[in-house]
């Protein structure tokens, strides 16, 4: 019995790839592959925008120059269409296989679709040409992550940081690596770390609460959800984590207030039904999933299961005490 949370690696990994989103439709890396500088194809899309129809069929799209094909790329990018993005980067790729920026892309809009065998193998491809390249690195550790590969997560991320000790995001993606490994004492540091390097990003401090969460140090994960809250505050995950961190300190009527702000009704009395019931308050709790219940009659198996188990509890508490 547990209280229902949405796969907090599917959360990471959304969070993360929308960074990486960012990155692949704002940059480019030079010829060299060292550094990177603005691109500006996709100004190029906008202007030719209303005379191109991005649902190109091939034969259309081959007649296209490549620095058109490469806007159009950016600006379905942009738009979160992968598919249109993928077939005009795929379509450059052709003539053009050594354009490691474009293939980075491609490896990340793989990874975005979940289809992360060709992600691991375009971004493999991007580093064995370009190893210095820290996005490749962040983004092949993501495939791991999605993959539950903990050790070749964490090489990836630490690849990263030896390169730049003071980058954000990769000392934030170790960090939740080793959560989802199970490592919560070994996270603290490098969340503490993204945290104080990042102070106004709230990913951080979520993280960081969650692994005080799982070390059943409640006023510390308070602390650090109360800085995401400032910084976010109609973050779900959030307030889900703010629930289970009230529920500890058995402040159950503030817990069930911010399961409530976590998502729907009917999971909030689930959820503060699981911590009644694991507190012994079996009455309190056969309410809490009743309710659940009632707010959806098809809501879930476990909330019927877990309403049958507090007034199996209750029956046998009441017949003690006869």
């Amino acid at each position: 019995m547990r209280p229902y949370a949405k796969s907090w690696s599917y959360l990471v990994l959304l969070s993360a790839l929308l960074l990486l989103l960012s990155q692949c439709s704002q940059n480019r890396p030079e010829a060299k592959g060292r550094g990177f500088r603005p691109n500006p194809a996709a100004t190029l899309a906008d202007a030719y925008a209303p005379w191109v129809n991005p649902k190109l069929s091939r034969p259309d799209r081959k007649k296209l120059p490549s620095d058109l094909l490469e806007a159009l790329g950016e600006k379905s990018l942009q738009d979160r269409d992968f598919e249109t993005s993928l077939l005009h980067f795929l379509e450059i790729l052709k003539h053009e296989p050594a354009r490691y920026d474009l293939r980075y892309k491609v490896g990340v809009i793989f990874l975005l679709t979940g289809q992360l065998e060709a992600a691991r193998r375009e971004l493999a491809l991007v580093l064995l040409h370009r190893p210095e390249m820290l996005e490749a690195h962040e983004a092949l550790g993501l495939v791991h992550l999605q993959e539950k590969q903990y050790p070749l997560a964490l090489q990836e991320f630490q690849t990263v940081l030896t390169q730049d000790p003071k980058r954000a995001k990769a000392r934030y993606l170790l960090g939740i690596s080793l959560l989802e490994a199970g490592q919560a004492a070994k996270a603290l540091p490098h969340l503490k770390e993204a945290a104080a390097l990042e102070p106004r990003q709230a990913h951080p401090h979520i993280a960081l609460g969650d692994a005080y969460l799982r070390l059943k140090d409640y006023q510390q994960a308070l602390n650090c959800l109360k800085k995401a809250q400032m910084l976010a505050p109609q973050n779900q995950k959030l307030h889900y984590h703010l629930g289970l961190a009230l529920a500890g300190q058995k402040r159950y009527p503030e817990a069930l207030e911010a399961f409530l702000r976590a998502g729907d009704e009917a999971q909030a009395y689930n959820n503060i039904g699981v911590h009644y019931f694991m507190d012994g308050c079996y009455e309190e709790a056969a309410r809490c999933f009743q309710r659940a219940l009632e707010l959806r009659p098809t809501f879930y198996h476990e909330a019927k299961a877990n309403l049958n188990r507090a007034l199996e509890k209750l029956h046998q508490v009441q017949n003690n005490d006869g």
